[in-house]
């Protein structure tokens, strides 16, 4: 159990905003090993610990989220009860590891004396499982192993572009895995071993950062949208008036040129101000400025909607994108007659699904638009692509997280939707990170969070080259699920038939 720990830390410490995204290359060696020969029932368990703590470490910021910041701003429920929650998330989003660990446990001795298809077999069914870990309404994929790439190696994250993260995946398993065994095969020079490997992989990385293409910028082609951090901390979004939030913005919005676009954050209003003073005043501004402001606040009609949508001269939009992943028991109660207890953990209000992904037209940009925890399913940037986006805006509110690693590791999904489907993705939060991220990974501009600059609010000018192509990413999307499973399907019987 020490080498499935081990594992377990080495793995959470790749993740962005941690230490060394090389890690993820030998991470899963002393995993691999401790998994060696096991029975299915042992193999589950070791597969669900493995899991369970290297997720816990790497949401670690969530426990002062649901200790400290949600109990002071809702007064919904004790301190202690946070930490109990942090632990049961761990448990829940870790269950999936259970069945990878077992199917291993089950058929690793079909392949006793073939390394490179025992590789192949655990890389194809840990890709499913990944890939399983994402969907239904507890669906969570935050922490993928391809998370790690995105810390500091963009030469082999443009792998993202054909296979999506599970391509990352695969090959990140089948490499730990082919290296476990040489390291047991080996009785002398192991460190040599991870040392040599690690630096061939990075030599591998550069190779490819070498062959990124640099945008062709000219003032012709460029759009410039403006974003508008508020730095408005959730203290004052629960429990000021929406003027004191609308002094803020009134002031920011004078300050960008006329004519201008502007991207604001999620819920940057926390309730429905289309019909009431705060939307009247923030429509005239717009009129006085000529500003096309894109804003997002919560509606509630026949469905509620944690959406945004344009104000401009001309008054609210009927247009607008509502969120699509939403995050559980946050923003709406999976399975209330099991989870029925935990509704103390609501934020602002129960929402539904959005139905639709919309793309805003405005002036020469078309926007798809995604709101906070989209980012982390590559879904909904690639609908929205689909659909004729060429540029992908995340309007998200990331005010609850004390810990920069949370804003890193939210950041890093903006750059895999922007490799996957080579688009400029902008991101603006109420209180960081903001950013524009170029069609190939690299932040090409980024501004201070409320913790790195103090100021009522921080306004970037952000340009872009809008993009039409249709990436292999964007066109088939998962694809890569249903080659993993295939595959393991087909070594099981090449397994348990010829071998």
């Amino acid at each position: 159990m020490v080498l499935i720990l081990f594992s377990a830390v080495l793995t959470a410490l790749a993740m962005p905003g941690m230490l060394w995204g090389y890690l993820i290359w030998v991470s899963l060696i002393p995993f691999f090993i401790a998994m060696k020969e096991v029975t299915p029932l042992k193999g589950a368990l070791r597969a669900f610990v493995w899991g369970l703590v290297y997720l816990l470490i790497t949401h670690y910021w969530e426990l002062p989220v649901l200790t400290v910041n949600v109990p002071e701003v809702l007064n919904s429920f004790p301190n202690f009860i946070g930490i109990i929650v942090y632990f049961l998330m761990g448990l829940v989003i870790a269950i999936p590891f259970l069945a990878f660990g077992f199917i291993y446990g089950l058929y690793q001795r079909f392949f006793e004396r073939y390394p490179v298809l025992l590789g192949l077999f655990a890389a194809s069914f840990f890709t499913v499982i990944e890939y399983l870990r994402e969907i239904g309404p507890l669906g969570f994929t935050n922490g993928r192993l391809s998370d790690a790439l995105l810390n500091n190696q963009l030469g082999i994250s443009q792998l993202f572009v054909l296979g999506g993260p599970l391509l990352l995946v695969f090959i990140i398993v089948f490499i730990n895995h082919y290296l476990s065994h040489l390291y047991l095969e080996k009785t002398r020079d192991r460190a040599v071993l991870i040392i040599v490997s690690v630096s061939l992989i990075a030599l591998f990385n550069s190779i490819m950062s070498s062959f990124i293409p640099i945008p062709h910028s000219s003032n012709k082609y460029e759009s410039t949208i403006y974003a508008l951090q508020t730095n408005i901390s959730m203290q004052m979004k629960y429990y000021q008036p929406p003027e004191e939030t609308l002094r803020i913005v009134s002031r920011a919005l004078r300050e960008i040129p006329e004519g201008s676009l502007v991207v604001m954050p999620e819920a940057t209003f926390m309730s429905d101000i289309r019909s009431n003073s705060t939307g009247s005043q923030l429509q005239e501004i717009a009129r006085e400025r000529d500003l096309k402001i894109l804003v997002g606040f919560p509606t509630y009609n026949d469905d509620n909607f944690n959406q945004v949508r344009f104000v401009d001269s001309e008054g609210f939009s009927e247009e607008f994108y509502a969120k699509v992943q939403l995050t559980p028991f946050v923003e709406f109660l999976p399975w209330p007659r099991v989870f029925g207890v935990f509704s103390f953990l609501k934020f602002l209000d129960y929402f539904d699904p959005g139905k639709q992904y919309t793309i805003f037209s405005v002036d020469e940009h078309r926007i798809g638009a995604q709101i906070c925890f989209d980012s982390l399913y590559s879904n909904v940037a690639r609908r929205l692509t689909q659909n004729g986006a060429t540029v992908i805006v995340t309007s998200t509110n990331d005010g609850w997280f004390n810990f920069s690693t949370a804003l890193q590791q939210h950041l890093s999904k903006s750059i895999a939707r922007a490799i996957e489907n080579r688009r400029y993705v902008i991101q603006v939060s109420n209180t960081g990170i903001s950013a524009v991220i170029d069609p190939y990974g690299r932040i090409v501009k980024r501004l201070p969070s409320s913790k790195e600059l103090s100021a009522e609010y921080v306004i970037g000018e952000f340009e872009y080259l809008p993009r039409v192509t249709t990436t292999p990413y964007t066109k088939f999307g998962n694809w890569f699920f249903w080659f993993s499973l295939l595959l393991g399907i087909a070594l099981i019987i090449l397994g348990g038939v010829v071998l």
